[in-house]
């Protein structure tokens, strides 16, 4: 049932409540959003019942699947969020954010690829800047990634993930081009690679689960090559080890294969088809363009990447 009018004092809502509401409509539990709260399930079950009475809906119903938000539930959520984001940049930006001596945790999302090329450069930045701070990697093909961005949860995302370009701010840190790993003594591959070549040799799939990759497939049979899978991986980590010890190939952006190339027994040459470039960029909601600690942070992972 709708919520009717009434007296001013009435209608004011403490801010504690309006978190509790988001922590159970993102949580889907009064159980998990205690626990994210900090405080106990009967003090979450007491401010529901009282938001319940206030507004004169249930919000929430139980099902086996959590609780389901009800119709007022789900157009007052974003109304919700957006005030706590407004109101967390307020306090933000009345705080000098001071990286030197912040002990603050971030969530960062990433690719194990990103972690491999991202990781060491922004780590050495913080060494230099904010020794204190604390980085926890999160992964970027997660499905409720814009959804942590736009609740504050993670801070920024760093990689080719063009289904977040709709939901987030942008800031393009370099441009990349796909080339092609193999071992440097390839049984039947020189210096450099043929179409017929490509087609006929056995590949690494790596099946991610990030979209700008996967695209990659479907770029290739619009150009009418098929590639011939011989191994299928959730992750880029061990193609290393992989590609050095048999005549398997593997497609990677550039920056990765130039560090395999460095540590291990590999190559990389040019593809034989021109694929189109792509943009590695870092994502943020907007919500968090004026929080100080954000902008420090991405100012860092920019100054950290430049150049890599």
């Amino acid at each position: 049932m709708p919520a009717t009018p009434q007296s001013g004092h009435s209608r004011r809502i403490d801010l504690n409540l309006v978190r509790l509401f988001v922590a159970v409509y993102e949580t889907r539990s009064v159980s998990q959003a205690a626990e994210r709260l900090c405080v106990t399930q009967p003090t979450v079950s007491y401010g529901l019942a009282g938001l319940r009475r206030m507004l004169q809906d249930s919000l929430f119903v139980r099902t086996r699947a959590g609780m389901e938000p009800t119709l007022q539930a789900i157009q007052m959520y974003r109304e919700f969020v957006d005030a706590i984001a407004r109101i967390d940049a307020a306090v933000a930006d009345s705080q000098h954010f001071t990286p030197a001596q912040s002990q603050r945790r971030f969530l960062v999302a990433m690719s194990d690829i990103g972690e491999l090329i991202f990781l060491p450069p922004i780590m050495e930045h913080l060494r230099r800047q904010a020794p204190n701070v604390e980085l926890e990697i999160v992964e970027a093909a997660a499905p409720d990634l814009a959804r942590r961005l736009a609740t504050g949860e993670v801070s920024a995302a760093i990689g080719n993930l063009p289904a977040l370009l709709s939901e987030t701010r942008t800031q393009t840190l370099f441009e990349e081009r796909y080339v092609c790993l193999l071992r440097r003594k390839h049984s039947s591959i020189g210096r450099k690679l043929s179409v017929a070549e490509f087609a006929a040799a056995r590949h690494v799939l790596v099946s991610s689960g990030l979209s700008g990759h996967n695209l990659l497939e479907e770029t290739l049979r619009g150009l009418g090559i098929q590639r011939r899978i011989g191994l299928q991986i959730p992750h880029f980590a061990i193609l290393g080890n992989l590609i050095a010890n048999s005549d398997l190939l593997a497609m990677l952006p550039s920056r990765v294969a130039k560090f395999f190339a460095a540590h291990g027994d590999v190559r990389s040459l040019d593809l034989p088809v021109a694929l189109p470039r792509f943009q590695v960029r870092l994502h943020w909601h907007e919500r968090d363009d004026l929080n100080v600690a954000g902008k420090w942070l991405r100012a860092a992972v920019a100054d950290a990447l430049r150049g890599i």
